[in-house]
C-alpha cells in the first residue's frame, strides 16, 4: 500500500514539475516571438518518452483567432525528410536500392552528365543532394500556373537544362528540390501510384500521423489550417507548386512528435521491421562524400544533416515554403526531439533563437569540444590562403551573384594555427586546427571544417558548402566590370537628365538620348511587380515580358548611341566611352545568361 502511495506522489509530482516546466517553455517562446515579430508558432517536444505540444500566437493575423497545438501547418522542405524516409521503406522492402540508377527508374529522364559512362546518378544521390543538379529555377518555384495534379516529371520536359549535372555524382552536396521532385516520381514509377496516395497510406498510416497528407492543402479546405503570412502580418494562402515532394506536406505537431519518435526507434512497428535499423541509423551520417573520404564526417544523408549547434549535437532539418517557417531537431542517443512551425515567413526574424531555447529546455547532452592540435598538417597554410567560390553554387540562376557577393576570403590569424574566415554575406570567424586538415569554428563541438587538395585545387567545405581557391586577378576583374558599368549607367543619366534641362527640343538628337530612355524604361515594369502577386514571379506576366523586353534591347539602344555620337563628333568622344563602360558589363551578363532577364525561363 506504501508503495502504491508513493507511485502516486511520485506521478503526481512528476506531472506538476512538467507541467511547470511547459508554461515556462512556452512564456520564453512567447517572448521571443513579440520580439521577433512573428505571429505565431506552434510546437511538439519528446523527452523522457513523453510527447508535448504547445502554440503561441495567431492562426490568422486577420481574424485574430488564436493558434493552437491542434491547428494544422506546412513544413515545407522537412517533406524531404518524409519523402526519404518513404524511399527507405520501399529499399526495405526490396522495391528499389539506394545504388540503382535513376534513369532505370524513370525512363523519360535523361541526364547531361559528363559523368555518365564512369558514375551514373542513383536513388542515394538524389536522398543526399550529390546528384550534381541545381536546386530548382525560378519558374518551378514562383509560379501559379501549377496545379496540385500537374505531373512531377513537367518541370523536366519543360527544359531539359534543368537536368544538367554540374558535379560528379556522389561527390559533392548541393541542396536540390529538383532532385527530391525525381525521388516522388520514382515512387510513382515503382508503386504505380501517385505518390501522395502511395504514402499517405504505407508511411503516413502505419505511423499513426492521422492528421497529416502528402496532398495539397488549402485553407478552403481544412478550417483547421493555420494561415501563412509574410512581413507586416499580410497573409499568404496555400498555393499548389510543381515541386511538390520537396515541400508540400500538411501536418500537426503531435504528428510530427510521431514521426520523430519513430525515426529514433529500432525501424519497428508492432512488432514488424518497418524500416531497416542500418538504414534508419545512416539518416543524418553521411560517409560517401568527397569530404567524408577526406576526413570530415559531417553532412546530409537520408533526409536529415548532422548539426553541430548551441553546444550540442543533433540531426536537423529545416523548411520554408511561402507563407511558413519550420525546424526539426533529433537527438537520437538520448531520445529527445523538438519540432517548431510558424505560420510566417519574416525576413530579418531569427528563428534560430527559438532553437536554443528548445535544447536548453531539453537538457541535451553537450559534449566536451575537441581539444585543439599543433599536430603537422600536410597544407602549407600560405597556400591556403587567399580567395574562394563557391563550387557548386546551389542556384546557377545567382552564379554571377554569387561570386560577386558570397565568396569568401581565408587569412592567417593572430593565434597559432587560427585561420579567419571573411565574407561580405556573413560576420568573420575564426577556425582552429583540430587535427591534419581537419578545423573547428570556434562556437562548434567537433571538427566543423576541412581543408584538402584535388587535382591542383585548394578545396574548403563545412560538408554542405564547398568553395575552391580562385584568382584574386578574376574577381577584381568582375568588380572592376560591375563598378564601371554602373558608374557609366550613373553618368548617362545624369548627362541625359543635364542635356534634357540645357537643349529640351534638341534633346532628341542627343546621342545619349536612346540609352537614356531605355535605361528609365528599365523601371516601367516596376508597377506591374507589385500588382501581380509575388508567387507570379516565375510566370509570364506583363511585367515579366516587359522586363524582357527592355533588358533585351538596352544594349542595342547603347550601340545606337554610340553610331550617333560617332557621326556628331567624327570620331571617339567622351561619350562612346560612356556608353562603352555600361556594354561592357551588360556583355558580362549576358555571358553569365542574365541578360536579358527572362524570369519564367530561368
Amino acid at each position: 500500500m506504501k508503495r502504491f502511495t508513493w507511485l502516486i506522489i511520485y506521478f503526481f509530482a512528476t506531472s506538476t514539475l512538467l507541467a511547470q516546466s511547459d508554461e515556462d517553455l512556452k512564456k520564453q517562446l512567447k517572448n521571443t516571438l513579440q520580439q521577433e515579430e512573428l505571429i505565431g508558432a506552434s510546437w511538439s517536444t519528446i523527452n523522457d518518452g513523453m510527447i508535448s505540444t504547445g502554440a503561441v500566437g495567431l492562426k490568422n493575423a486577420t481574424t485574430g483567432e488564436k493558434l493552437t497545438a491542434n491547428n494544422k501547418i506546412q513544413i515545407g522542405s522537412i517533406t524531404k525528410t518524409l519523402i526519404a524516409t518513404g524511399i527507405l521503406r520501399l529499399i526495405t522492402e526490396n522495391k528499389i536500392d539506394l545504388e540503382t540508377p535513376v534513369e532505370q527508374l524513370i525512363p523519360a529522364i535523361s541526364f547531361e552528365n559528363p559523368w555518365q559512362k564512369t558514375r551514373k546518378v542513383t536513388v542515394i544521390d538524389l536522398l543526399n543532394h550529390t546528384s550534381g543538379l541545381e536546386d530548382a529555377r525560378f519558374w518551378q518555384v514562383f509560379s501559379e500556373e501549377a496545379q496540385t495534379n500537374s505531373p512531377l516529371l513537367e518541370v523536366f520536359s519543360r527544359d531539359p537544362d534543368v537536368l544538367t549535372i554540374r558535379t560528379k555524382p556522389g561527390s559533392r552536396f548541393s541542396y536540390s528540390n529538383m532532385g527530391y521532385t525525381l525521388l516522388g516520381s520514382i515512387i510513382e514509377h515503382v508503386t504505380g501510384q501517385p505518390y501522395e496516395v502511395y504514402l499517405d497510406e504505407n508511411l503516413l498510416m502505419p505511423l499513426g500521423m492521422k492528421n497529416s497528407t502528402f496532398q495539397f492543402v488549402s485553407q478552403d479546405d481544412d478550417p483547421d489550417l493555420a494561415m501563412g503570412h509574410f512581413d507586416g502580418g499580410v497573409i499568404q494562402p496555400c498555393v499548389p507548386m510543381y515541386l511538390r515532394p520537396a515541400g508540400q506536406f500538411t501536418t500537426t505537431t503531435y504528428d510530427m512528435a510521431l514521426l520523430a519518435r519513430f525515426l529514433m526507434s529500432d525501424g519497428k512497428i508492432e512488432g514488424k521491421p518497418f524500416i531497416e535499423l542500418e538504414l534508419l541509423r545512416a539518416m543524418g551520417k553521411p560517409t560517401q562524400t568527397e569530404v567524408n573520404k577526406q576526413g570530415l564526417d559531417r553532412g546530409y544523408q537520408f533526409g536529415l544533416s548532422y548539426r553541430d549547434r548551441y553546444g550540442v549535437i543533433g540531426y536537423y532539418h529545416s523548411g520554408n515554403v511561402i507563407g511558413y517557417r519550420a525546424s526539426l531537431y533529433l537527438f537520437p542517443e538520448e531520445k529527445k526531439s523538438f519540432f517548431i512551425s510558424f505560420n510566417m515567413d519574416h525576413k530579418t526574424a531569427d528563428y534560430q533563437a527559438f532553437n536554443k531555447i528548445f535544447i536548453e529546455h531539453l537538457k541535451v547532452h553537450q559534449p566536451l569540444p575537441s581539444p585543439l592540435s599543433n599536430s603537422q598538417t600536410s597544407l602549407n597554410v600560405k597556400n591556403v590562403e587567399g580567395y574562394y567560390k563557391l563550387a557548386p553554387v546551389r542556384f546557377e540562376l545567382f552564379a554571377y551573384l554569387d561570386l560577386l557577393f558570397n565568396s569568401i576570403r581565408i587569412e592567417s590569424g593572430k593565434e597559432k594555427e587560427e585561420l579567419i574566415i571573411k565574407s561580405l554575406q556573413q560576420k568573420n570567424y575564426s577556425l582552429f586546427k583540430v587535427e591534419k586538415n581537419l578545423y573547428r569554428k570556434d562556437d562548434r563541438v567537433k571538427a566543423s571544417h576541412i581543408f584538402y587538395k584535388l587535382d591542383g585545387e585548394y578545396i574548403y567545405s563545412d560538408g554542405l558548402a564547398t568553395y575552391k581557391k580562385v584568382s584574386p586577378f578574376y574577381l577584381a576583374l568582375l568588380w572592376l566590370s560591375l563598378a564601371l558599368g554602373i558608374a557609366g549607367m550613373i553618368i548617362i543619366l545624369s548627362k541625359g537628365v543635364f542635356v534634357l534641362i540645357k537643349q529640351k527640343r534638341l534633346f532628341i538628337n542627343h546621342a545619349v538620348f536612346v540609352p537614356f530612355l531605355f535605361i528609365l524604361l528599365l523601371f516601367v515594369p516596376v508597377p506591374f511587380f507589385f500588382i501581380h502577386s509575388f508567387n507570379q514571379m516565375g510566370d509570364l506576366t506583363i511585367g515579366n515580358l516587359l522586363l524582357t523586353i527592355i533588358t533585351g534591347a538596352l544594349p542595342f539602344s547603347l550601340l545606337y548611341g554610340i553610331v550617333v555620337s560617332w557621326r556628331n563628333q567624327n570620331g571617339w568622344n567622351i561619350d562612346i566611352l560612356i556608353f562603352t563602360l555600361l556594354i561592357q558589363w551588360i556583355i558580362i551578363l549576358w555571358v553569365w545568361n542574365i541578360i536579358p532577364i527572362k524570369f519564367w525561363e530561368i
